[in-house]
């Protein structure tokens, strides 16, 4: 028998392992934390139809890098059990959301049905024993590409709802992630540093051109469910280079032809404080000159059409750009990450808007394809889980009813001031409407939407 609580050291952290262990192991992958070769390790030294039960993170059920994890557990062992301690602090010292797996050394018979618990409500400060409630689910309906431990219920909900949807990534969208400035203590700025920055210009041709350069700039959390806060934030667009939506190729700014904000990115540099990492001439992440943004391709993207949404959430939170800001589109920080149509794309933004928002779509996406929760209650919309929730594509006569009613939400969010209001009486009924249409499109009963916590319609 194997017992044990391997090691979790996070992948960056290993890179010179990388080698030795891309030798050692058939379930190497250049992005596994250290803790996953540990599996492997115990199978190998087990007696035949031994028993390995260990306690690690669980991003290994959901994450890309597990995939290698899982398909050599699917194809050699017989897994007897897996507790998902989601949301429970475990160990004090640890935000890590962790899991206890065991399995035996043998494969698993094709009707082997395994052991499977996530007590939510479980608190190890209270000091009484962990007691869970176990469901069997057949190892047969785990695949290499995710582990999802779903009943027969929750089987066949994921199975119609994929029925019935298309992944997003076979949407003509494309989803980004916002800018990484490589220095942001330099490139975003606020609103007072930007009209110092303007004053200082010496004629309106310069002050015009600098303008243009700065765009006001969105982060995860200024980001709501609908709509925005602006913190009055802004970033220099000194870019390396793009080419735009006509394939020309857009050269790099020359901060020389931009004198005020060469003369302030130098007083930055020159007084930047320095610590861990480099200073903001010799830093690594720079484009073609320290003055310009490191590399993003995809600079168009963010002057047009555009859902912006927070990658780390307690409940969906995504806000439809339409340019409809006095200043124009918003770019977005490294925080956020933005979803827009390419040049096939036909749908309607709005459309998408209210579909991710929707209940449906929250539970779908936070139990089926999130990898797992964070803390408590939160979780990520990483673009590589987003990617797998199925959205449905509709006729353009149904699709205008869903427009119709998300456009009243964002109208009534915005009753009130700048400041969008939520949650008031009056949003709560058109997304309640908004619901019961999703729950329709994708066909629901009332047993699959009392599963789902919506109620009956």
């Amino acid at each position: 028998m194997v017992i044990g609580n391997p090691p979790y050291i996070r992948q960056e952290e290993i890179k010179h392992l990388k080698p030795q262990l891309q030798k050692a192991f058939s379930i190497y992958k250049g992005t596994s934390d250290i803790y996953t070769y540990f599996y492997e390790q115990g199978y190998k030294i087990l007696s035949p139809n031994g028993t390995l039960s260990f306690i690690t993170s669980n991003k290994w059920c959901r994450a890309a890098y597990g995939e290698p994890l899982r398909k050599f557990l699917l194809e050699n062992t017989t897994i007897n059990t897996y507790l998902d301690l989601n949301g429970i602090k475990v160990f004090e010292s640890a935000t890590v959301d962790t899991s206890i797996l065991e399995f035996y050394k043998t494969k698993a018979n094709d009707n082997h049905t395994l052991n499977y618990a996530n007590p939510k409500d479980y608190n190890p400060k209270d000091e009484k024993p962990l007691l869970p409630q176990y469901s069997k689910i057949p190892q047969n309906t785990l695949s290499e590409e995710s582990f999802i431990f779903s009943d027969s219920k929750l089987a066949a909900l994921k199975a119609k709802i994929e029925s019935i949807g298309t992944p997003l990534k076979d949407w003509d969208i494309n989803i980004y992630r916002g800018i990484l400035t490589g220095y942001n203590e330099a490139f975003i700025i606020d609103s007072t540093k930007r009209e110092e920055i303007l004053k200082a210009c010496k004629d309106e041709n310069e002050r015009a051109r600098t303008e243009e350069l700065i765009k006001p700039i969105l982060r995860g959390r200024d980001i709501k469910r609908y709509s925005y806060e602006w913190a009055g934030l802004w970033i220099i667009n000194t870019h390396n280079g793009y080419k735009d939506e006509q394939n020309n190729k857009i050269p790099p700014i020359d901060i020389n032809e931009y004198p005020t904000l060469k003369a302030y990115f130098d007083k930055v540099a020159n007084s930047a404080k320095q610590g861990k990492g480099k200073g903001f001439y010799d830093r690594d992440d720079k484009g073609i000159t320290p003055y310009n943004l490191r590399n993003c391709a995809y600079l168009p993207e963010f002057a047009k059409p555009k859902i912006v949404y927070s990658e780390i959430v307690r409940e969906p939170q995504f806000y439809l750009d339409n340019g409809e800001f006095k200043f124009g589109y918003f770019y977005a920080e490294a925080t956020s990450f933005i979803l827009s149509g390419n040049e096939s794309f036909k749908s309607s933004l709005e459309y998408l808007l209210g579909l991710l928002h929707s209940k449906l779509c929250t539970f779908a996406f936070k139990e089926f394809y999130a990898g797992g929760g964070l803390g408590e209650s939160g979780y990520r919309y990483k673009k590589a889980f987003l990617e797998k929730l199925p959205i449905p594509k509709i006729a353009k006569k149904q699709e205008k009813e869903f427009v119709e009613l998300v456009k009243e939400i964002v109208q009534t969010k915005q009753i009130g001031g700048a400041t969008l209001v939520a949650h008031n009486e009056q949003t709560k009924i058109l997304e309640s409407k908004l619901d019961s249409m999703v729950y329709k499109l994708y066909g629901l009963d009332n047993e699959e939407i009392a599963i789902i916590g919506g109620g009956a319609t």
